[in-house]
Order: structure tokens, then C-alpha cells, then sequence
């Protein structure tokens, strides 16, 4: 009698234990190598990601770093350019003074960041990279031509102020007036204006 009174528990317990059974789930070897792999493509893309931030910093920081260093190039070059503000035309000096032309003006004022530029005017529009009117800023040269010289290069002004209302000035070199600072944008040197140059 006994017997038969353990058997429907015993029953009972082996079919609760079968059914507790499905709330685990059975772990292969292959599902830890797979968790295994898992987290090493995790760790190795959170290194990347720290990897690639560090680079961008860095970058960042380089092209800062690069881009003030030009900025107090070009502030160098300008400050040349004012002290030969006033100083005659090579054609244009009976007194023997010193002088200058608009290609000597650009070479000397480089020269004060030991950037060695062509002596032609040619040569400098060769120098350096494009950059578009818009885009101009301190220390840029800008390159001129005439209706007499059909469309070849022959004038050479460098940018010395880019103001916040979008007016830009420039020092160039005038046969009758010198070295002399003028606007950029004034009708005559826009309707002769061929290219500008970026060198620092």
C-alpha cells in the first residue's frame, strides 16, 4: 500500500522537475566561444573608437596649432608690408631713395619669415595654393593684370586687413603713388583682377 501511494508523488515531482527545466537554457561550448569572441570584437572596437577619438584630437589640435602659426606669419609679412608703406616706385625715384616694385615689395615682406618668394610677378602667382575672393584673408597675395598686357599677369598686392563687414584692403606698389594700401574691391582693381595665392 505504501508503495503505491509513493508512486503518484514520485510521478508528480519528476514531471515538476521536467517542467522547471525549460526556464534555463542549456550552454554549449560553442555558445562560450562565441561569447568569448563577442567581447573581444567589443573590446577591440571601443579601443578603435578611443583609437580614432585620440587621432581626431590630435588632429584637431594640429590644425589649430598650424592654422594660429600662419595667422602670426601673415600678421609678420603685413607689419613688412606698413613699414614700406610711403616708399617710391622704382620708375618713379629722382632722388636716388630707396625704392621698390610691386614683386620686391611681396619678396621683402616674406622674407621677414624666411619665405623666399620669386622676383616676378609670374613667378609668385605660381607659388602656394588657389583661394577664391571670398576666402581671402591676411597675408594672401592677390594678382592684377591690364587691358595693355592682355590678360597676363603683371600687378602683385598683398592683403593686409579682411574687416567683419566683408571690405578687404591690400599693399601694393603704384607707379605714381608708391607703396600704398588700397580697396580691394574699388571698380578698377576687381575688373583687372586675375588670381590670388595662399603661401603661408
Amino acid at each position: 500500500m505504501k508503495k503505491l501511494f509513493y508512486f503518484p508523488v514520485l510521478l508528480l515531482l519528476f514531471l515538476f522537475t521536467l517542467s522547471s527545466c525549460g526556464n534555463f537554457k542549456l550552454v554549449t561550448i560553442q555558445d562560450i566561444e562565441n561569447d568569448k569572441n563577442n567581447t573581444l570584437k567589443n573590446k577591440v572596437k571601443v579601443s578603435e573608437s578611443v583609437v580614432n577619438n585620440e587621432d581626431l584630437t590630435e588632429e584637431n589640435e594640429n590644425s589649430e596649432n598650424t592654422s594660429s602659426t600662419s595667422l602670426s606669419k601673415a600678421e609678420k609679412v603685413v607689419d613688412a608690408a606698413r613699414k614700406q608703406l610711403g616708399t617710391p616706385h622704382l620708375l618713379k625715384n629722382p632722388k636716388k631713395k630707396p625704392a621698390t616694385d610691386c614683386s620686391g615689395m611681396t619678396c621683402k615682406s616674406y622674407s621677414t619669415v624666411g619665405i623666399s618668394l620669386p622676383r616676378t610677378t609670374t613667378g609668385q602667382a605660381e607659388m602656394g595654393k588657389y583661394i577664391s575672393k571670398k576666402n581671402l584673408q591676411k597675408g594672401d597675395l592677390v594678382f592684377f593684370s591690364s587691358k595693355k598686357n592682355n590678360g597676363r599677369i603683371s600687378h602683385v598686392g598683398l592683403i593686409s586687413r579682411v574687416e567683419s563687414d566683408g571690405s578687404v584692403y591690400f599693399i601694393h606698389t603704384s607707379t605714381s603713388r608708391g607703396v600704398v594700401e588700397d580697396d580691394f574691391y574699388m571698380k578698377h582693381w576687381q575688373e583687372n583682377f586675375v588670381t590670388a595665392r595662399r603661401v603661408l
